[in-house]
């Protein structure tokens, strides 16, 4: 498709959108690894900021609580553990005490004393460096006393904070807030570095007084962003106490040596649990593949859990014990064809007809806009095209939003319309009361919408009804704009491009289809091995954009406003110069039928 470009004499001529077309190699990221160097690397060699925090706790003996955001908790736990192992001394320093019960009989009760243990064999010395304890409850954390039922002999149990006596315990904060009244015995311990006995029943005493003893104790709590909240809403003293780091569930290689570390985590990962190893174009395609789910090449999903799941579910499928690029693209094509059905009903509904979305032609007013559809209860989302219309009449300067007006869109994408609007005006030098009217809808649309994705489609189908002039339909677009006509990043590129694609293939490409997208989400992108064939082909195109100005090139074949130094034709008037004309013919009309009106109600 041509832009407009300004040759020396100041005429206007039709190149190619060379320069804003995006080659094939520009569509999916590659990884600048040859070999894996080091095979043992492990989880925490990606941790640069909780490795920090956790030497930093350990080696500070006045800091007794550190909090780490971890989305994965039950696989961050272990393998935190084993770092902090790895940090402590080989062999383990007798601390602690132990209890001396002298039992009582029907002439005297019960006594109980303390004294430093003598060895790890006595009742509560600490025997352990580092435990975790995701699920627990009072009598493990806390331990208990005992009262035998028939001779009525004391027995003092051992609780984790016992065992862990100048140890670190790693506890999840969602237990925490089930059992909230065992964070209000802990932090007491915390900060008093004390141990007192309490009766877990609140109308009951202990047998007998037992003496309180010294425990020091650290402590590392594990959650997520949302338990995290709830927890400091709870103690809001929380950060008076703790130091706080994060467990990062994505790690960035934007540089070779970064991509290599994760490349050897990868391997090494494999290796430590005896799992299907990648090879180096397996590597490749596992990078291209997660950093789907990020939305950002320089940024890559590190959970274990979820590698962990890939491995073995391809490893699995493909009954191999080296995995290639090949199996792992046949493992994710599986999943999504398992996950599809909702997606595949979708698309069928457009082939036939029953949701109307043209693919070829040029239309006024009518323009194919990109959404991200997601259902709930179903893990997977994918790209729809959505037809978004305009009808313009020349009135008060109200653009209805009906999408909005019947309460099925957002905030946002309210927001992302009305910027749609104001940029218009403001380009096109309009006065503050605009001289139109329009309604802007999402046809067949009957869910709730939002976000501001479709403000860069909202502009150009509005611009297309004031101008008279259509927009081909074999072209769809994304973006968000602002008031100055600036194109801004949008979610979900990967999903809104494949989704178009798809329903351009099953119809048979032509060579004219494409997408227009954000320069700014170039980094997002990492498409299915089909678009990028067909893109090679050269039949299909994705053109980036930086402003409105470059998407009206692309899709009207014409500057949006008038360039210096440029000769225009009456085939190739400025869009602003088209709109102008057609406002002023609208006003002298008007002009006309109010003075026959005056003249007939005269006579």
């Amino acid at each position: 498709m041509p832009v407009l470009i300004v040759t020396e004499r100041g005429s206007v001529i039709l190149s190619s959108l060379s320069e804003q077309a995006l080659s094939w190699q520009d569509l999916r990221p590659n990884l600048a690894v040859d070999a894996v160097n080091d095979p043992n690397a492990d989880f925490f060699a990606l941790q640069p900021r909780a490795v920090c925090a956790v030497q930093q706790f350990l080696q500070n003996n006045h800091r007794t609580l550190l909090v780490l955001k971890a989305d994965d908790q039950s696989e961050y736990a272990p393998l935190l553990a084993d770092y902090i192992r790895s940090q402590q001394a080989q062999d383990l320093v007798l601390s602690g005490v132990r209890y001396v019960v002298e039992q009582g009989d029907s002439f005297s009760f019960p006594t109980v004393s303390v004294e430093p243990a003598q060895s790890y064999e006595d009742n509560f010395a600490a025997t352990q460096s580092v435990a975790t304890a995701l699920h627990t409850d009072h009598t493990r954390l806390f331990g208990a006393v005992r009262v035998h039922p028939g001779s009525q002999d004391i027995q003092l149990h051992p609780g984790l904070v016992h065992q862990l006596n100048n140890g670190v315990l790693i506890l999840s904060v969602e237990t925490l807030l089930a059992q909230f009244d065992l964070w209000i015995r802990l932090k007491h311990i915390l900060t008093t570095k004390t141990f007192d006995w309490y009766a877990l029943h609140p109308y009951k005493a202990l047998p007998c007084d037992i003496p309180s003893c010294p425990l020091s104790l650290k402590v590392i709590l594990l959650g997520n962003r949302t338990e995290l909240a709830m927890f400091e809403e709870l103690d809001e003293g929380l950060y008076s106490l703790a130091d706080y780091a994060e467990i990062d569930s994505y790690f960035s290689v934007e540089s070779a040596q970064k991509q290599q570390q994760w490349a050897n985590f990868v391997v090494g990962y494999a290796r430590a649990r005896q799992l299907a190893q990648p090879t180096p174009d397996g590597l490749n395609r596992l990078y291209q593949l997660l950093v789907r789910e990020s939305e950002d090449r320089d940024l890559i999903n590190v959970s274990p859990l979820k590698l962990k799941e890939i491995l073995t579910d391809t490893a699995a499928l493909t009954a191999k014990s080296e995995l290639s690029a090949v199996d792992f693209e046949q493992y994710f094509h599986a999943k999504s064809q398992q996950q599809g059905f909702l997606r595949e009903q979708t698309y069928a509904d457009i082939l036939r007809e029953q949701v109307y979305v043209a693919t070829e032609g040029e239309i006024v007013g009518q323009i194919n806009g990109l959404s991200v559809i997601e259902y709930p209860g179903t893990p997977l989302s994918f790209g729809e095209p959505s037809r978004i219309s305009c009808i313009v009449q020349f009135g008060d300067g109200e653009v209805v939003d009906v999408e909005r007006k019947n309460e099925l869109a957002g905030n946002i994408h309210g927001k992302g319309i009305m910027i749609a609007e104001v940029c218009l005006a403001n380009i096109l030098d309009f006065p503050s009361q605009l001289p139109f009217s329009a309604s802007i809808v999402f046809e067949q649309s009957y869910s709730e919408i939002d976000g501001d994705s479709a403000s860069l489609a909202s502009f150009c189908v509005l611009a297309s009804a004031l101008s008279d002039l259509p927009l081909p339909q074999s072209v769809a677009i994304t973006g968000a704009i602002d008031q100055f006509g600036l194109v801004h990043s949008v979610g979900g590129v990967n999903d809104k491009i494949e989704g178009f694609f798809t329903i351009c293939e099953r119809r048979g490409l032509s060579g004219e289809q494409g997408v227009i997208i954000p320069s700014t989400v170039v980094s997002q992108l990492s498409l299915s091995e089909a678009v990028i064939s067909a893109v090679k082909n050269g039949q299909f195109s994705i053109w980036t954009v930086d402003d409105v100005y470059q998407a009206c090139e692309i899709l009207f074949k014409r500057h949006l406003t008038e360039e210096e130094n440029v000769t225009y034709t009456e085939e190739n008037q400025p869009l602003s110069r088209v709109i102008s004309r057609r406002i002023e013919l609208r006003a002298e009309q008007q002009q006309r039928i109010g003075l026959w009106d005056l003249l007939f109600r005269k006579r």
